[in-house]
């Protein structure tokens, strides 16, 4: 059966195969945050932390998995794609957040991010492409950027959080089984959608950085679309805008650190100007948005209208 339909319509088959990757990726990545979180929260983690690093890192999982399958078959544009598209997400979903919360005020806890350094970790990859590779040298540069970040939000978590020591298994194997099977679920969803992608890009003619910058960026940024609306519906605001600056750094600096390791990406920098403009304006609004202390549906419209206003340039330059 499975043959009879892709030898008469390869890409039908192959829409199927992109649209249940996706499902996969997306319930997958969403029992990965579960069970991460859990398990921070056993700890003592504050939900500052959980947010800005636990959540972030958990939701780039796809984007990474995604980008890593990418770079082993030489693909620098579905890494780039990938990536930023998954970032770019990340703004409307925020707004999408604001205007479901009406008004939100941010506590101190939040504004402890350290705003310079949010900006170079998530910025530095344009930087480091204008040669037209991202080395592997580059890639460890991105994870020293990304692990002194770590190391910052750790010694705030310090003065903010309680953390416990000695927490024993019988509580924690539940979440560490629920990751190992997310995870592996993960792994295979990424890799089948990246290549039934390929199969659509070459036969459409779109370029591979297009499709992963919408089709695979935005499925990939499902998972946090939930967890952003249930942290503000549960009066969680914490979470909600942690998770929006920590997405933003640990796609870019620690999804496109691990990347290149695999095998560096090449990418023509100019098919990135659009982009990063659009990046560049995105990631400061978000970073100015965590710097006040309340924030409101208007500026959740505004959040929106700029991610419109790019999509609609890139799909008409694509």
């Amino acid at each position: 059966m499975l043959k009879t339909i892709l030898s008469l319509n390869p890409i039908v088959f192959h829409s199927l195969i992109v649209i249940a990757s996706l499902i996969v990726l997306a319930k997958s990545a969403h029992y990965i945050v579960l069970g991460i979180s859990n398990y921070a929260r056993k700890i003592g983690v504050s939900d500052y932390l959980i947010g800005l690093l636990v959540i972030s890192v958990g939701t780039a999982v796809p984007e990474l998995v995604a980008s890593i399958t990418g770079a082993s078959i030489g693909q620098g544009g579905i890494v780039f794609g990938t990536i930023l598209g998954s970032s770019l997400f990340k703004i409307p979903l925020l707004g999408l957040v604001l205007i479901i919360a009406r008004k939100v005020t941010i506590d101190r806890e939040v504004k402890t991010n350290p705003p310079i350094l949010s900006f170079v970790g998530t910025m530095l990859p344009f930087a480091l492409i204008l040669d037209g590779v991202l080395s592997r040298a580059d890639g460890i540069l991105l994870l020293m950027v990304f692990l002194w970040y770590c190391y910052r939000l750790w010694t705030a978590e310090k003065k903010f959080g309680k953390l416990k020591s000695n927490v024993p298994f019988r509580i924690i194997w539940k979440d560490a089984l629920i990751f190992l099977i997310a995870l592996a679920a993960l792994l295979l969803s990424a890799r089948w959608l990246v290549f039934s992608s390929m199969v659509m890009s070459d036969y459409f003619g779109i370029s591979p950085f297009l499709v992963g910058l919408i089709v695979i960026g935005i499925g990939a940024s499902a998972p946090e679309l939930l967890v952003q609306i249930t942290s503000i519906r549960k009066k969680h605001n914490d979470i909600a805008f942690g998770n929006a600056v920590g997405s933003l750094v640990a796609n870019s600096a620690f999804a496109l650190g691990i990347a290149p390791l695999v095998k560096p990406i090449a990418i023509e920098p100019l098919s990135l100007l659009s982009t990063g403009i659009f990046f560049l304006l995105g990631t400061v609004a978000v970073i100015y948005l965590m710097e006040r202390k309340e924030v409101n549906w208007r500026h959740g419209i505004a959040l929106i209208l700029l991610y419109i206003t790019f999509l609609g340039i890139e799909l008409a330059v694509g």
